[in-house]
């Protein structure tokens, strides 16, 4: 397995620093400009204390899919024979949805949650997978979801009056593409026949990196004999997916939109991929653009507004990671076989 050998806590290059000004600066003044042409109305948000019930509703339906997603994290760690514990599981969750918001340069939350867990519990190889497979199947069920609503709402009267919008045929058909490009890769992943294959075996030494890629590989297909961890997995993150819409939903009922549930299947699934893109700090500003797009093109003017308020109920919720962070990061500093310091959630 891949060892850890620099035990000293990640700390961004003065380039990443840079990097990381740069694109908050660069969404700062995205965000300026929307509010300037009118795409982002402040009097908009201001319905908030119209409807604050129903914005706590939203904050709460977040929170819980958030928990969902730190239940399946523990999961995905458990078949790799890690087990840091649910109280661990949960404060590093919630460290990564804060760094996620602000860390500097490239890396994000979760690179810091496996650094954090491979530094306390070794198996730096089994670690760094359960995260990226934490992610993709994240961005799976979303992608999925949303092709389901797609083929659903396909040859309707409505959608096809959507789908003459500028760009947004070409975003279902791109979302559809990549769900099932996400699911080849799903199958070729877990498949025997793949595995013990000798075209595989070579196309994967010709690869850069290709021992360690090698040892991710085995990693994931370990899943593969653990169907009823694999089942949870699914079950959890399908779950994790209905709060997060609801949330959604909730966000454009607080801002007096008047579109069906069934849309907000399409419009927050794709709305959350866009906005989970790696472009600009926690998705600010990209997320409003692109909630934008797509809320226009149902006919509903308040996209960017419910992307804001998505943005400042998630950046609440991570300061909880913060606070977690600052109390127990001697801790989280100790390494693998070393006695770890008392501390209390």
């Amino acid at each position: 397995m891949l060892e850890m050998h620099d035990s000293r806590e990640p700390e961004p290059s003065a380039r990443g620093w840079k990097l990381a000004a740069l694109k908050f600066a660069f969404a700062a003044a995205l965000i300026w400009a929307m509010i300037h042409f009118g795409w982002l109305r402040l009097d908009v948000l201001a319905q908030v204390a119209v409807r604050p019930w129903l914005f706590l509703l939203a904050a709460l339906l977040m929170l819980a899919g958030l928990l969902l997603t730190v239940v399946r994290w523990q999961a995905l760690l458990a078949v790799q024979g890690v087990r840091p514990g649910a109280r661990e599981v949960l404060r590093l969750g919630f460290i990564g949805f804060f760094f996620s918001c602000v860390i500097p340069g490239s890396v994000s939350g979760d690179a810091v949650k496996a650094w954090y867990v491979a530094r306390r519990h070794g198996q730096t190889t089994e670690v760094i997978t359960s995260v990226l497979l934490d992610r993709f199947i994240g961005l799976y069920t979303f992608m999925v979801a949303a092709s389901a609503a797609i083929g659903a709402s396909w040859w309707s009267e409505s959608f096809r009056r959507v789908r003459s919008t500028a760009g947004i045929e070409l975003v279902c058909r791109l979302v559809v593409a990549l769900a099932l490009v996400m699911t080849v890769f799903v199958v070729l992943a877990l498949s025997k026949t793949a595995k013990r294959s000798r075209l595989f075996a070579r196309a994967m030494r010709r690869l850069p990196f290709h021992a360690q890629l090698q040892k991710m590989h085995d990693a994931i297909y370990l899943y593969r004999s653990h169907k009823r961890a694999l089942a949870f997995i699914i079950l959890m993150s399908v779950t994790a997916q209905v709060p997060m819409i609801l949330c959604n939903y909730a966000l454009g009922k607080v801002l007096g939109d008047s579109l069906p549930i069934s849309s907000y299947f399409f419009l927050a699934s794709v709305g959350l991929v866009i906005n989970s893109l790696p472009v600009l700090p926690g998705g600010l500003g990209t997320g409003e653009a692109g909630y934008r797009m797509l809320f226009s093109a149902f006919g509903s003017g308040v996209g960017a507004e419910v992307a804001a308020l998505w943005h400042v109920l998630f950046f609440a919720w991570s300061i909880i990671g913060l606070l977690l962070y600052l109390k127990g990061k001697a801790a989280y500093q100790t390494p693998a076989g070393e006695p770890q310091p008392q501390r209390t959630l």
